[in-house]
């Protein structure tokens, strides 16, 4: 199994392009002598924004939510440790794995309402 990723254009409501990033994995597989691809699953999706953006703190969280994501899919895919090491390590060398802290952003910086008047 491999992964593989596409980059998938579209425009946003403020006619802003945004560029995606899609994550697959792969198998490998022949038909009459030819090697082929077959998308095994989808692992995740990220906007480019989130890997080149200046604000620390909101790259980290959008990296780690595509984490959690990748995460979970793999653990349901039940790979052996090995495998499941070098598929995360390709994933990273686009997508680099946030510290841990990484969820700390929405609780620290995004303005929370109670519902309550001020």
């Amino acid at each position: 199994m491999n992964v593989k990723w596409e980059r998938n254009s579209a425009k946003g409501p403020l006619k802003r392009r945004r560029d995606t990033l899609s994550f697959f994995l792969v198998k490998n597989y022949q038909n009459q002598g030819r090697i082929k691809e077959r998308r095994i699953c989808h692992l995740g999706d990220i906007e480019e924004r989130f890997l080149y953006s200046k604000i620390r703190d909101m790259k980290a969280f959008h990296q780690g939510l595509f984490w959690a994501k990748v995460d979970k899919k793999l653990a349901g895919l039940g790979l052996n440790a090995g495998k499941r090491n070098g598929i995360e390590a390709e994933i990273s060398k686009l997508v680099p794995r946030p510290t841990r802290e990484w969820a700390l952003w929405a609780v620290t910086c995004v303005p929370r309402h109670d519902g309550e008047p001020q």
